[in-house]
């Protein structure tokens, strides 16, 4: 079974298995490995092993306009690198907030969060939001659709070719 460089404790099958669980997360284990083919004992075991190791989650996904949080922002924003630990974690730990992610560029933060209304988003960045110490800047960008969300993302088909570590390069 081919082993992947850039993620040595994968294996082809393992691939397979999260491509297959992309496409549909409650196929029965028996099937999974007739397609696989492999034993139900395996995928249980790969399976698990996936999920211990925090590379997979099954988990229901749901879509927030369709359930009452039709207003869905992304938030730009720019912290004090001093406080940049404390922004994020506090950032984290707002309910409405879906989405951190700490970047470079102008940005230091990219924020998804969703609320009912726009008066729930207001009421957010009055009272929540600005009372996060060290943010210096946000900008607010009021999302009209979705073509396409972060969780429907899928393994590329073409897995990146084999290359060798740095140091054997030279």
């Amino acid at each position: 079974m081919k082993k992947y460089p850039y993620r040595p404790d994968l294996d082809e099958r393992d691939f397979a298995l999260i491509t297959l669980l992309q496409l549909d997360g409650r196929m029965p284990l028996t099937e999974l490995g007739g397609r696989l083919g492999v034993t139900h004992a395996t995928v249980r075991s790969r399976l698990e092993r996936l999920r211990t190791r925090g590379i997979i989650r099954i988990t229901a996904v749901a879509d927030p306009s369709k359930v009452g949080f039709p207003t869905q922002v992304i938030l730009g924003i720019v912290g004090n690198l001093a406080h940049m630990p404390q922004i994020e974690k506090q950032l984290t730990q707002l309910e409405e907030v879906s989405y951190v992610a700490t970047t470079t560029g102008r940005l230091d933060f990219i924020v998804v969060a969703s609320f009912g209304s726009d008066t729930d988003l207001r009421e957010f960045l009055v009272h929540k939001l600005s009372k996060i110490e060290g943010i210096r800047s946000t900008e607010t960008f009021h999302i009209l659709s979705l073509g396409k969300r972060v969780w429907q993302w899928r393994l590329p088909s073409r897995r990146t070719p084999e290359r060798r570590p740095v140091e054997q390069r030279r």
